[in-house]
């Protein structure tokens, strides 16, 4: 293995620190500038698991050409539902003119996994509709809600609990039409949910008002009302529905690591001492057994940590859930054995009574099969997993072959070029594996070989 001129190895190093100091700080430094505020990539990382903690659901979009207000008008009614039943911090995302993503949080002490399931399972209750028919035929007179009710609305007069919709103007004209042409009843109607009414208890035309005496009955008819007169129809048959920032939350919703919730969450603490704690026992172990390559190691550790959370950025549809921990610190750990293998491996070869250019070059050779044939395996059923499988698995197999590539990058180039810029500063590379210099042996080896060649 060449040396650099010890001029390009202080440029290299400059480079380097530069790039690893402003890697670092981005990732993991939340900073102001001016009145902007950079939250950090790690910060932003989407968050999942299959523990307790939050529920997202996500309804693609039937209406055909969706705009963009109508979309938004709903996400603003999906949101008053939530918030007027007491779910705090409820996040509600539209993926494209696709889909809407609803993410809500529960826990022991407030709402249950059901509840929380429930709920977001009502936002694709179906569309609201008044008509004259239970089922809806080719000669049924229809409201449809979206385009004709102005306000929802329930109250209480003289202990008595109502429910009212008023209509608007064009509404309360469609109204009075479907109740004349009515044989004496009219539908009051959820996608494929209908109860008849009287015309005889309708008193206006525009607005008509139920009663009940269970006061969570009307809120319920009232909030599916609500969804029900949305601008944009979801499709009821694909609603998807799995956990959210499981393990990572204390109960309250969201899915970066800058949500409210994760402020309290003692799993978080946990997780984040727990990987404190590994790299600070891996370090120290390199210390013991090679010395200053665990320098080495450390350097690599920052840089694959904000490499993989720059690149977790540029994918946020993946979330990282329990399974992708698990996969996450099992590849970190393939690639520090590989480290340790060609520390060993210079060390062996060192020993042996190579010199210590020779050692170098002999145990990158020697490791270089292996670790690819290894990497690129791990890579190959990475791949294969992403497009097999889906949901946790899939988003745990895109973390694998994003770790399959950074242990690549790390074993081939990186930790490469680390030991030939250590090895560039004087007898600095006898100190990066912890070697006794050999002058005088090495000088008869040499001795030794130049006679044998003299013969």
């Amino acid at each position: 293995m060449k040396k650099f001129k010890k001029s390009t190895a202080i440029v290299l190093s400059v480079i380097l620190s530069v790039i690893l100091i402003a890697g670092v700080l981005f990732s993991f430094v939340p900073m102001k500038f001016g009145r902007k505020k950079w939250e950090s990539f790690s910060g932003t990382l989407s968050m999942s698991s299959d523990l307790t903690g939050g529920l997202y659901g996500e309804f693609n979009i039937k209406t055909e050409n969706a705009s963009t207000k109508d979309i938004v008008s709903s996400m603003e009614n999906i949101k008053t539902v939530f918030e007027e039943d007491g779910y705090k911090n409820v996040n509600v995302y539209a993926v494209g003119n696709k889909k809407i993503r609803v993410e809500a949080g529960y826990s022991r002490s407030s709402r249950t996994f059901v509840e929380v399931y429930n709920k977001i399972s009502t936002i694709a209750a179906g569309a609201f509709s008044i008509r004259t028919t239970y089922e809806v035929e080719e000669d049924t007179i229809s409201v449809m809600g979206a385009e004709c009710v102005d306000e929802v609305k329930v109250f209480t007069n003289n202990d008595t609990k109502y429910i009212s919709i008023v209509f608007n103007d064009e509404g309360e004209k469609q109204f009075e039409n479907l109740c004349k042409n009515s044989s004496g009843s009219v539908y009051i109607a959820l996608g494929d949910y209908a109860q008849q009414l009287s015309i005889q208890s309708i008193q206006s035309y525009k607005e008509f008002t139920l009663s009940d005496d269970d006061y969570a009955n009307l809120m319920e008819l009232k909030n599916n009302i609500v969804l029900g007169c949305m601008k944009i129809e979801l499709d009821t048959a694909s609603v998807k529905i799995n956990t959210m920032s499981a393990s990572l939350t204390a109960g309250e919703s969201g899915s970066t690591l800058n949500a409210a919730g994760y402020a309290s969450s003692t799993a978080l603490v946990l997780i984040l001492v727990a990987a404190a704690t590994v790299a600070v026992l891996l370090i120290a172990f390199f210390a013991v057994r090679f010395g200053l390559y665990s320098v080495l190691m450390l350097i690599t550790l920052l840089f694959n940590a904000f490499l993989f959370t720059m690149i977790m950025n540029i994918i946020p549809s993946v979330e990282l859930g329990l399974s992708s921990f698990v996969v996450l610190i099992m590849a970190m750990s393939l690639i520090y054995t590989y480290a340790f293998l060609y520390a060993n491996s210079v060390k062996k070869e060192y020993n042996e009574g190579k010199s210590f250019n020779a050692s170098l070059q002999t145990a990158f050779k020697k490791s270089l099969p292996s670790t690819l044939i290894s990497n690129i395996t791990m890579l190959v059923a990475s791949i294969l997993l992403v497009v097999l499988s889906f949901g946790e698995i899939s988003s745990a197999a895109i973390v694998f072959a994003i770790c399959s590539f950074l242990s690549l990058f790390t074993n081939l180039a990186l930790i490469p070029l680390l030991v030939k810029i250590s090895i560039s500063f004087g007898n600095f590379g006898f100190k990066l594996f912890r070697l006794k210099k050999r002058l005088d042996f090495s000088s008869k080896i040499d001795e030794s070989a130049s006679s044998k060649e003299a013969e």
